[in-house]
């Protein structure tokens, strides 16, 4: 059962990513600052994952109340993504991707546990 779900967990991360990268292109196309690009890309791609995560992972219904643990849950894993970064790389001497696949590794997990245990209990 953790297994099936993680490797759909595995799958709509990658979406998401295809999401945030998609819509980031398109909006810096458009002239729209980087900063807002950003935010506007991983906020939409958020919308995406938590959509396909609730059916497709957890088989539950979408709801506002799940919707904000979520995005919660998603930011403090975005926290998580950024700090292990800059730790490897300004305290450790990481080169900066490796750092940063450690970051995705170390929020993914993040992420999955606390959808598994908080937002789709």
């Amino acid at each position: 059962m953790i297994l099936s779900k993680t490797v759909r967990y595995v799958f709509t991360g990658g979406l998401a990513a295809f999401v945030d990268l998609t819509v980031l292109r398109g909006l810096l196309a458009l002239g729209v600052p980087l900063g807002t690009s950003a935010t506007s890309s991983w906020l939409i791609a958020a919308a995406a994952n938590y959509s396909v995560t609730s059916r497709y992972v957890f088989n539950q219904a979408i709801s506002r109340k799940r919707a904000s643990l979520f995005l919660i849950g998603a930011l403090i894993g975005l926290s998580i993504n950024i700090s292990v970064t800059l730790i490897l790389v300004q305290q450790i001497g990481l080169p900066p991707l490796w750092a940063k696949l450690s970051g995705i590794g170390t929020a993914f997990v993040f992420n999955f546990l606390i959808n598994l245990v908080w937002v789709f209990r």
